[in-house]
């Protein structure tokens, strides 16, 4: 190439704008409930670790506990899942893992 660089745009509709595709995107991992990150951002998945059947979590677009839950799962088995947002979910104010039950871990991927 001659030095130049290609970008990659996406729309946002929610935003009614055009973004810069992420090459990457921040990872973070939780052992319990709490904050994720604060401000808006916007989740391109996540990975649950659960300990025993009959785990659960929630997570708010907040910054404390006890905010109203945007987004919540139950799993009857052991088994780990992989939840991809395509498009990503937008969080304003930020994300929140409000509940955390039965589970050893979560791992975010957010920008």
């Amino acid at each position: 190439m001659d030095g130049s660089s290609i970008k990659l745009w996406l729309w946002d509709d929610a935003a009614q704008e055009w973004v810069k595709a992420p090459a990457s995107v921040v990872t973070i991992r939780l052992v319990a409930a709490g904050l994720i990150v604060a401000g808006r951002h916007k989740l391109h998945w996540i990975k649950c670790n659960p300990s025993v059947a009959n785990s659960e979590w929630a997570l708010s677009d907040a910054i404390i506990a006890l905010a109203a839950v945007v987004l919540d799962s139950y799993h009857a088995g052991r088994e780990g899942h992989t939840v991809n947002f395509i498009p990503p979910m937008q969080f304003t104010t930020g994300i929140y893992l409000e509940t955390f039950t039965n589970m050893n871990s979560m791992t975010f991927g957010y920008i």
